[in-house]
């Protein structure tokens, strides 16, 4: 309990004892008078604490208080004060106004504390007031880094994923994958990559909630071009509201409301959009499109790796010169090939080319001239490939082709069109055209042979007897 709390507990009280005392001087006394001797010993102590009371009223109730006290026991004591003697009436007089004042000093020490109790309370509340926005303001900046930390926690999962990833495909599955774990809500994530054929945008990944609608702009829309264009992130916090942009068409039928992208750049190149829409406006601020950049970044970068990754295996398994398989590579396929045939019980051929008199050509014509044959041979192979089939340098100018489920027939077709595309395809040498000719031989599996180095033996025997035949022509048996 506070001390005015208390204060006003000694009011009442103080009430209390102040009636009762006016009731026992006014009714008591005269019903006791045959009964008490020395009745006015006793009531002048009843006076005396009935002054007392006075200075009560005084301390806690003020001058309103003390006066109203004053006044009402002159009123009701002034019959039994006229019965005393003037000396007792003096004392009790002046008894009455010592207790009025010293309760008059009373009250306004009290409300002096008072007053400094209010001050220091508003002090104290204010203090507290200050220390709870401070405990606020320093839960919020906790919590904002609580989310700081989770942020680069899953950036460095993105990071690490991405590090290990070794296709182009594999590379942006991860990122889309990532990036719609990252952002919270109702969001959506497109992945574009640029065709590098047709110069164009192409929706390679779509990862979305089931409520969400998919996406309408397959080949991306007036935002997609605008981040290509410029080659900057973009912030949309409303797609309608926003005045650099005037949706039309099938933008209009999109459920997004609210969109970040930022473009895939290399090299001062743009080779894909990283975007991430919401239903909701005003969803995304200047914080996450800072870590889309970063995922773009890092996707930028796996992308990049991914392509000298794949780069750097074509070289290991491709000729440079002709483009085709290395002999490695291509036993090691031949030989998976063969398996699988005898697996699944089809058919394959293999095709053996070999150039007429090329070593004469290299010495009339020299070595480079020799290098354009060798480079429009493998053009020419490499056009005539269907689905699963491997075409190699087997060595040299000798040259391998590999055709799946194909039959004798279908072989030695195609093996007739390879041979009439090369003989019509002349070289230029000096402004002189001359023309080359290849002579092929064909083994078939399991036909002809059931192991792998048994059809190579075949091929090679039917090839030599292509040449030996008169060179320039097909030789299947």
């Amino acid at each position: 309990m506070t001390p005015f709390a208390k204060r006003n507990l000694i009011a009442f009280f103080s009430f209390v004892l102040f009636a009762g005392l006016l009731y026992g001087i006014t009714v008591g006394v005269p019903l006791f008078k045959s009964h008490i001797q020395h009745l006015e010993f006793f009531s002048i102590s009843l006076l005396i604490i009935t002054s007392l009371s006075i200075t009560f009223f005084w301390a806690t109730l003020g001058v309103p208080g003390g006066m109203a006290s004053f006044l009402v026991a002159l009123v009701f004591l002034h019959r039994s004060l006229k019965a005393l003697d003037p000396y007792y009436y003096t004392v009790l007089i002046l008894a009455f106004f010592l207790n009025s004042f010293a309760g008059y000093r009373v009250f306004r020490k009290v409300t002096s504390l008072k007053q400094d109790h209010t001050v220091s309370s508003e002090k104290i509340e204010e203090d507290t007031n200050l220390i709870r926005n401070h405990a606020v303001n320093r839960q919020a900046e906790i919590n904002a880094m609580e989310e700081k930390i989770n942020s680069l926690l899953n950036l460095k999962g993105i990071a690490d994923s991405l590090s290990i990833a070794l296709s182009e495909e594999e590379v942006l599955k991860i990122a889309a994958e990532k990036t719609y774990g990252l952002f919270k809500g109702n969001t959506r994530v497109l992945l574009y990559a640029v065709d590098e054929m047709k110069s164009e945008l192409t929706l390679s990944c779509t990862i979305k909630s089931e409520d969400r609608k998919p996406p309408v702009m397959k080949k991306g829309g007036i935002f997609e071009r605008w981040a290509v264009k410029n080659m900057k992130s973009l912030l949309v916090k409303d797609v309608k509201e926003d005045f650099r942009f005037s949706l039309e068409g099938e933008e209009m039928s999109d459920d997004c409301k609210a969109l970040i992208m930022k473009p895939l750049i290399t090299e001062s190149r743009v080779f894909g959009i990283l975007r991430v829409d919401d239903v909701r406006e005003g969803v995304f601020a200047q914080h996450e499109l800072r870590l889309l950049d970063i995922v773009g970044e890092l996707t930028a970068v796996a992308l990049q790796n991914a392509k000298l990754y794949k780069r750097t295996e074509e070289l290991a398994i491709r000729d440079s010169l002709t483009g085709l398989y290395v002999h490695r590579y291509f036993m090691e396929r031949m030989d998976a090939e063969v398996k699988r045939a005898m697996r699944s019980g089809s058919s394959l051929a293999l095709i053996m080319l070999d150039i007429d008199d090329f070593k004469r050509f290299n010495d009339d014509h020299g070595h480079m001239a020799g290098d354009v044959v060798l480079r429009i041979m493998g053009q020419k192979l490499i056009s005539r490939v269907s689905a699963g089939d491997v075409v190699g340098r087997y060595g040299g100018e000798e040259f391998s082709f590999l055709a799946l489920n194909s039959s004798r027939e279908d072989a030695i077709k195609l093996a007739e069109a390879i041979r009439e595309d090369i003989m019509s395809s002349a070289v230029t040498l000096r402004r002189e055209k001359h023309s080359v000719t290849v002579s092929i031989g064909i083994a078939m599996f399991p036909e002809d042979a059931k192991l792998r180095e048994e059809l190579i033996w075949e091929a090679d025997k039917r090839l030599y007897k292509a040449k030996s035949e008169g060179k320039n022509r097909v030789c299947a048996k």
